[in-house]
């Protein structure tokens, strides 16, 4: 796994977290991710990583049988990054995390999505 795509998997996996309720329109068939955390992907995807294709991101992300797994793989490659590309990293799981409301909290991240960005934080020291 490169670099790259560990940190859209990463910031994917934010959008990908369990909430009480959802403010935004939520992707066709999901149940946490919101439209607006997808197009932030994109976004990121753009600016960041426009040589991942989104066909290989499919079928890394699916490759894991747990998200507990496939974090330990991202941060793994990650743990090998620059201190720069890891804040990289940790800013576009913090954009994800802006582009909607869960569970009417009042700055668009939730609780679960601060802990898990700081799990991957504490993980990288």
């Amino acid at each position: 796994m490169s670099e790259n795509m560990a940190l859209l998997i990463l910031s994917w996996q934010v959008a990908c977290l369990f909430h009480e309720t959802e403010t935004d329109k939520l992707l066709p068939g999901s149940t946490s991710a919101t439209e607006a955390e997808s197009d932030t992907l994109d976004l990121i995807h753009d600016e960041l990583t426009p040589d991942v294709s989104w066909d290989d991101f499919n079928a890394s992300y699916a490759s894991f049988s747990s998200a507990k797994d496939r974090t330990a793989a991202c941060v793994n490659v990650l743990k090998k990054s620059t201190a720069e590309f890891q804040s990289k990293v940790l800013e576009s799981m913090l954009r994800v995390a802006a582009a909607s409301r869960e569970d009417d909290n009042e700055n668009n991240v939730s609780p679960e999505e601060m802990d898990f960005i700081q799990q991957v934080r504490s993980a990288l020291e």
